[in-house]
């Protein structure tokens, strides 16, 4: 399907929904003001879904509701983060997953990483080409806090978003001023992270510039680490060095009445060792000389009306990204010496994103919104230096529209849309057709007492296939299947969430049914050789419970655990194991952080035992892998002075992976084991 004709069907969908939803509203009736539950409850929000760019307030640490967390303040500051992958232990039910390519993704609730959406300041950072972000790469200078939601939240949640997503939310001045902050951490096997950057504000306007150098050796492996292959006889992990420097710029003007205007910029230049898998002698020998990245975007929100009951906002951003990926003989990383038709991946991806949403707001509290959005998506592959170039391309978009319709303590959300996807470019691969699909979600909650929720929801998703999916061959690793359909699934989520002066407290129940699951398996012969399919069927089950306790000022202990049930259908019963879903997930944390004085916080994260892909095995390809949990400890002292120098100070020190254990993210790759590093933090203004 051409461009034109699948922008021209896309409308007409979008028109017919427009007309239907705003029937429903018309036909609704007059209904009570909607009674809030601890801000766990409200109508449709502009913020909700597009959300480019909130304000950053007081320190609050993390906050939980249903299905959501907002990290802010102490809880982020206290990561020391230098990439986004160190934030995960933040997140409820979420797991930081390294797999071969040496990527670093998020699995939310055992789901797939494809179905975890990551933003910066509203600018989606998942890669369409391969549909996913490796966090390693992402920078977070000038990341002052974080907004996760789990499971499907919104009929508006955008496309191929089924399991949840991480917003992150740059640093923005309230009030007229400057603030300056610089930071150097330095940790073993010469890790150095230098930050620094200054938010200013006059009036209206405001801006952010941070700029941010980083690079590591190797990271370390438990000490006594003696895998078959692939690892020398000291702690440094082999080809696991890492190399950045990036810079932010963003501006932005608030309106009259509440509007508001904000641009973003985001560029990144780096470099990257992919460690080799140690279980095997067939492993992959990679480099990444080049992970050259820039995002640009723009967004405006604007209320209109006579009692501003009308809000329209929009959002666009560009992202550029050149990935090299250099393939090697051996572990020596010498050979091939570059020459005609030696084995070099080339990838130059560009992709444009629009959306737009209107939101109505009547006084008998109910909502109404409607969003639109597209995605064009492409890339130039060559895989061998001065090869034959193969053109990709994909258009994305989604019509969607939400009512809720408050009823004194209840509340009702349905929303429903139109998704689709088509591949105007395939390289040399077969040509293929449009794929369609609906967007379907509804949702009732009641609130008790002002403070306690009830709450049930279930809701139909798709996800399309990403092109990488669908045409590479991961440099001779995987099979391409172009028959790849999308998968849908259906989630049924229930539960309960309390909140308090000192407390946040969640308890959820979920199933999901994933049709046409999109999976690896090892294809016979005994090549080695992956394959993604669509399977069957996959079933997951799962409960989870998030407290946030805060004692007294400064203190906070936080606990969210994960119980997990995921099993694909086999010759009709859901009986075979599902790669990368452990049987349970859980982290624990207690820390004191006042603004002078000692700080200290200890965390545990635990992840049960799973199975992995194992293209070794000669039974069915996979391998169970044991529990394991991983201990962090963190000390500093903090020296703040009120105005008129208005300055503070922090140093600290971290111990991750205190007890040096041994975990293995899949089969072969081994993660970091006791790492020592510390630093120190100034701010002005």
């Amino acid at each position: 399907m051409t461009f034109r004709a699948f922008a021209v069907r896309l409308s007409l969908r979008a028109i017919a929904l427009f007309v239907a939803l705003s029937w429903a509203v018309r036909v609704s009736g007059e209904s009570p003001q909607q009674e809030e539950a601890g801000g766990n409850l409200d109508t449709l929000d502009a913020d909700k879904v597009l959300s480019p760019f909130p304000v950053i307030g007081e320190r609050i640490g993390r906050s939980a509701g249903p299905g959501r967390v907002r990290i802010d303040g102490p809880a982020f500051e206290a990561r020391d983060a230098m990439s986004a992958e160190e934030i995960g232990p933040l997140l409820p039910s979420t797991k930081v997953n390294f797999n071969s390519r040496g990527e670093a993704l998020f699995m939310i609730r055992g789901a797939s990483e494809r179905h975890a959406g990551v933003f910066l300041d509203g600018i989606p950072l998942v890669i369409p080409w391969d549909e996913r972000a490796d966090l390693s790469m992402i920078p977070l200078e000038a990341i002052a806090g974080a907004r996760a939601t789990r499971g499907v939240e919104s009929a508006l949640d955008g496309p191929n978003i089924l399991a949840g997503s991480v917003r992150l939310e740059p640093f923005e001045l309230t009030r007229t001023g400057y603030r300056t902050r610089l930071s150097v951490r330095a940790g073993e096997a010469g890790a150095l992270s230098v930050q620094g950057s200054h938010a200013a504000r006059q009036g209206p306007w405001h801006g952010l510039l941070a700029v941010a150098r980083r690079e590591r050796a190797a990271f370390l492996v438990p000490a006594g680490y003696d895998p078959p292959y692939h690892q020398n006889e000291t702690r440094a992990r082999m080809n696991s060095d890492l190399e950045q420097l990036s810079g932010l710029l963003r501006g932005g003007l608030d309106l009259p009445g509440g509007g508001r205007v904000r641009l973003l910029l985001l560029a990144s230049d780096g470099s990257k060792g992919v460690p080799p898998e140690t279980h095997t002698e067939d492993a992959r020998f990679w480099r990444e000389p080049l992970v050259r990245r820039l995002s640009i975007g723009a967004s405006a929100m604007l209320p209109f009306g006579r009692s501003r009951e009308w809000t329209i906002e929009a959002s666009g951003s560009s992202d550029f990204l050149r990935q090299e990926i250099r393939s090697f003989d051996d572990a020596s990383y010498t050979t091939p010496a570059l020459a005609l038709g030696t084995s070099y991946e080339t990838g130059r991806n560009r992709s444009e994103q629009g959306a737009a949403r209107l939101l109505r707001r009547k006084e008998d509290g109910i909502s109404f919104a409607l969003q639109g959005m597209f995605r064009r998506a492409r890339r130039e592959e060559t895989l061998e230096v001065d090869g034959p170039v193969d053109r990709y391309a994909q258009n994305l978009g989604s019509a969607a529209g939400e009512i809720a319709v408050p009823r004194g303590m209840w509340s009702l959300r349905i929303g429903g849309g139109y998704e689709a996807a088509s591949t105007p470019e395939t390289g040399d691969k077969p040509a293929r057709g449009t794929s369609e699909a609906p967007v379907l979600h509804a949702r009732l909650e009641r609130t008790i007492g002002g403070k306690a929720l009830l709450y049930a929801s279930a809701s139909r998703r798709s996800r399309f296939p990403s092109l990488r999916e669908l045409f590479s061959g991961a440099l001779g690793r995987f099979v391409p299947n172009p028959d790849l359909g999308p998968e849908r699934q259906d989630l049924w989520e229930s539960g309960f969430s309390s909140r308090g002066d000192r407390f946040d407290a969640t308890l959820a129940f979920f199933e999901s049914r994933l049709q046409d699951g999109i999976e690896r398996v090892v294809l016979p012969g005994g090549e080695g050789l992956f394959q993604r399919v669509n399977v069957t069927e996959i079933r997951a089950r799962g409960a989870e419970a998030v407290l946030t306790l805060r004692p007294f000022a400064g203190a906070a202990l936080s606990a969210d655990h994960l119980i997990l049930h995921v099993r694909s259908k086999e010759d009709g019963v859901f009986r075979a194991p599902v790669e990368d879903r452990p049987d349970y997930l859980s982290t624990i944390a207690f820390s004191i952080d006042r603004a002078s004085g000692l700080g200290f916080s200890l965390e545990t994260i635990a992840v049960g035992p799973r199975w992995s892909a194992d293209a070794a095995d000669a039974i069915d390809g996979r391998t169970r892998l044991g529990a394991n949990a991983r201990w962090n400890l963190r000390a500093s002292y903090r020296r703040f002075r009120t105005p008129p120098s208005r300055g503070d100070a922090e140093i600290f020190l971290r111990v991750d992976n205190l007890f040096d254990r041994r975990v293995e993210a899949e089969v072969g790759l081994p993660e970091a084991g006791r790492i020592l590093s510390g630093g120190i933090k100034l701010g002005f203004g």
